[in-house]
């Protein structure tokens, strides 16, 4: 069970498993969001946070990542926010499940974790964003816009372990886009690297003289790469020579 300050309230009751009724998500709706955290004091103040915005629809929280499954099967969130130590099925083996049986749902890791153990699985599980818990409100909003918009998301210091992951790797030939083996091409790296210096991704974009969507392009290309290539390619160099 996972506990950081900032979040929850002292002193309350588990909040039972919230129910919902059948809708179909529709783009100029507030993005369909689910929550699997086991903290209830955790789970409640991102319910507030996310409802707040007026930009997020909370469809359902969740304190087993089996019951979020099992609601997936119902309705369909846009995306899920979930926590990585859970009972039951952890969070690695919900985002796992969660894009063999429902691949248009995009899964954001929020967790307090953000050593190598941790975040690779869950990005070569298929995640789609990782987060750090204490990230401002505004931010995961944001990020949540992202990812359902087919973009992905990683804070900086996830950025300095993927960069650090493909070092020692060749780098792809050109300037952008995938090269099919796994390789960070040198666009890539110099996304991971102003994204490990916190810099976000406008100030990226002036910086490299392209739009941001661009800039989320690079970094989608990124999360593909170790989505598709597990940790006996570039995230095994990480974990063993890290």
């Amino acid at each position: 069970m996972e506990r950081i300050a900032g979040f929850g309230r002292p002193g309350l009751a588990v909040p039972p498993v919230r129910r919902f009724h059948l809708r179909v998500p529709h783009k100029d709706e507030p993005i369909g969001v689910m929550i699997v955290e086991d903290e209830p004091g955790v789970r409640e103040a991102l319910v507030d946070a996310l409802q707040g915005s007026g930009r997020i629809r909370v469809m359902g929280d969740f304190d087993r990542a089996e019951e979020a499954l099992s609601a997936l099967a119902h309705q369909r969130a846009e995306v899920v926010l979930v926590d990585l130590e859970l009972p039951g099925l952890s969070g690695t083996g919900f985002v796992a499940a969660c894009r063999e049986r429902c691949p248009e749902v995009q899964c954001i890791v929020l967790t307090v974790h953000d050593e190598a153990a941790w975040v690779f699985p869950a990005l070569t599980a298929g995640a789609s964003g990782y987060f750090i818990k204490g990230t401002p409100p505004a931010r995961l909003v944001e990020a949540i816009q992202q990812v359902r918009d087919g973009g992905s998301e990683m804070t900086p210091s996830v950025a300095r372990l993927v960069l650090k992951s493909f070092r020692g790797a060749p780098p792809a030939g050109g300037k952008g886009g995938a090269d099919g083996k796994g390789n960070l091409t040198p666009r890539e790296r110099e996304v991971l690297e102003c994204l490990s210096r916190g810099m976000t991704y406008d100030e990226i974009g002036e910086h490299l003289g392209c739009h941001a969507r661009t800039v989320n392009s690079h970094l989608h290309n990124t999360y593909r790469k170790l989505h598709v290539h597990s940790a006996a390619g570039a995230v095994g160099r990480y974990l063993r020579d890290g």
